[in-house]
């Protein structure tokens, strides 16, 4: 057991004080009907826990990314983020199926690539990391593959706006590299009268222009800078 829960450790990069934990998480409730061993607990309760934390942490990483999103919005993007489909690939993406500690049942009926299994075991990690190592460790883990996922996703897509995009681009950035910097939006010019007036804003960042637009009104213009933008840092 010491080794597998070594390669996970090193797999998720953190190392667990309570290796009963993460153990717990990756231990489907199918294997408790074919193991002896009394003391063996499943990683529902730790699931239970897991979703909270995700909820939370995705919820304060739109509601801080998103300040024009209204509460319909945050919600809807929210509830894509966390579904079990998107869960399921974050799983995969880090090979936790192949962790998982299942029954010769399941295992016959491909249980370790099942969708639920996968999101399951991914709720019941971070409710193990939360427990061993606090909430912000949880929600860090958490955000590092929510902040990526909030773009890539096609299904949240729809829901983004270029300011957005932009906005978790310059985040993403800035912790890769351990920056502060800031977008800031400046208005140019403001020309003709009301209602035809036409407004000129850039983006800039630590004082380099980065994209410029135009439109009818300033959060119009705002948002074609920002796609100005993301269009050079393509």
């Amino acid at each position: 057991m010491d080794a597998l829960i070594n390669e996970i450790e090193t797999v998720i990069g953190i190392k667990f004080n309570q290796k009963d934990l993460l153990y717990k998480s990756i231990t489907h409730k199918s294997l408790l009907n074919e193991d002896s061993d009394l003391s063996l607990e499943s990683n529902e309760r730790l699931e239970f826990l897991g979703d909270s934390i995700i909820q939370i942490s995705v919820s304060d990483l739109l509601y801080k990314n998103h300040p024009d999103w209204a509460e319909g919005t945050l919600s809807q993007a929210r509830s894509k983020l966390v579904n079990r489909e998107s869960l399921a690939k974050l799983s995969i993406k880090l090979g936790l199926g192949k962790y998982l500690q299942i029954s010769r049942g399941e295992e016959e009926s491909d249980g370790r690539n099942k969708e639920s299994n996968l999101a399951d075991v991914f709720e019941a990690l971070v409710g193990a990391i939360f427990l061993d190592q606090g909430f912000h460790n949880a929600q860090s883990f958490v955000n590092s593959f929510m902040i990526p996922l909030d773009i890539e996703n096609p299904t949240t897509k729809d829901l983004l706006d270029p300011k957005s995009i932009l906005q978790i681009k310059i985040h993403k950035h800035n912790k890769s590299s351990q920056t502060g910097k800031r977008l800031k939006y400046n208005t140019l010019s403001i020309s003709g009268k009301s209602p035809n007036q036409v407004f000129t804003v850039d983006v800039s960042m630590d004082n380099k222009v980065l994209g410029k637009g135009t439109g009818s009104k300033k959060s119009e213009a705002e948002q074609n800078a920002a796609s100005d933008a993301l269009t050079t840092l393509a």
